[in-house]
């Protein structure tokens, strides 16, 4: 049986135009991630972005330049926002030698991670959470077909 199925309700909003995004199947994976780390009856948004926009909101919230992979909002009661650049993971599947579906669902992880307490900001934590990312990437890559997420560039319009 594939965890996902616990009242977990996860969003998922594309607002970027660069690649086609199974959203639904993506919502299916965030929401088996969210009962892996025994998160019930929460509410997760996804919004998948562009650099340009990750940019903006990274100076907005962390007072950061640039863009970034996933930024993380917990706004309580089992609330949650996830925002991520598909350009990033993009351009960091070719630097690792992986794929965008695959660093878009590490991004998914990540952030939830986050939601759930872990932090990266020490050697530490960061040890812990990459420990808890591969942990989570090894079972959802059990339960999903993960390559099949993000499909090649879209028609230039």
């Amino acid at each position: 049986m594939i965890p996902g199925d616990s009242g977990v309700r996860v969003t998922v909003s594309n607002r970027q135009r660069r690649r086609k995004i199974d959203t639904r199947a993506l919502a299916k994976i965030a929401e088996c991630a969210k009962d892996l780390v025994r998160d019930p009856d929460s509410q997760l948004g996804i919004v998948l972005v562009d650099d340009a926009t990750i940019a903006k909101l990274n100076e907005q919230y962390h007072a950061t330049s640039g863009p970034t992979d996933v930024l993380s909002f917990d706004y309580g009661e089992g609330q949650g926002e996830l925002i991520i650049s598909v350009e990033c993971a993009i351009r960091q599947a070719r630097r690792f030698r992986t794929g965008p579906a695959r660093e878009l669902v590490l991004y998914v992880v990540h952030g939830i991670l986050h939601l759930h307490g872990y932090d990266d900001r020490t050697p530490n934590a960061k040890r812990r959470m990459r420990a808890a990312e591969r942990r989570l990437m090894l079972r959802l890559g059990r339960f999903f077909e993960i390559k099949g997420l993000i499909s090649q560039r879209m028609a230039e319009r």
